[in-house]
C-alpha cells in the first residue's frame, strides 16, 4: 500500500432507545473535535428518516491522518458507544496488516480498490 493514499471508511449504527438527545450532543463534540485534525478531508453525518441509525463517512488524506483519528477512540469511544451500537463498519481503502487490525470483528467489511481515482 502506497502511505500517501486517501483512507475511506464508513460507520453505521443503531441509535440506542431513548439517546437520541445525547447522541446529538456527543455526535456534535466528535465533528468539533474530527475538523480540528489536520488530515481529516471528511467526516460527514447522516441519519435515517426515522432517525433510528446513523452512517458516518469518513475519509483521511493518508494512513497517517487516518491512525492519528483513531488515536482518538480511547477517550472518544466510549461517548460514541454509549449512545449508538455499531452495526457495520465499511472500510474502502488497501490497509497494511498491522493499521487493518484495528478494524477487525464481526461487523468489519473490507472492500478491495480495483479501479477509479481521487482528485
Amino acid at each position: 500500500m502506497i502511505i500517501n493514499t486517501p483512507i475511506t471508511w464508513t460507520v453505521e449504527g443503531a441509535i440506542k432507545a431513548g439517546k437520541k438527545d445525547q447522541f446529538l450532543v456527543i455526535m456534535e463534540q466528535l465533528i468539533a473535535a474530527a475538523k480540528k485534525e489536520a488530515g481529516t478531508i471528511m467526516y460527514e453525518w447522516t441519519l435515517s428518516e426515522d432517525e433510528s441509525s446513523v452512517h458516518i463517512y469518513e475519509r483521511y488524506r493518508n494512513e497517517d491522518a487516518a491512525k492519528a483519528h483513531l488515536a482518538q477512540w480511547e477517550t472518544n469511544g466510549p461517548l460514541f458507544l454509549d449512545v449508538v451500537d455499531i452495526t457495520k463498519i465499511t472500510v474502502f481503502s488497501a490497509l497494511n496488516d498491522n493499521f487493518k487490525a484495528a478494524f477487525t470483528g464481526p461487523a468489519t467489511v473490507f472492500m478491495n480498490p480495483v479501479g477509479g481515482f481521487v482528485k
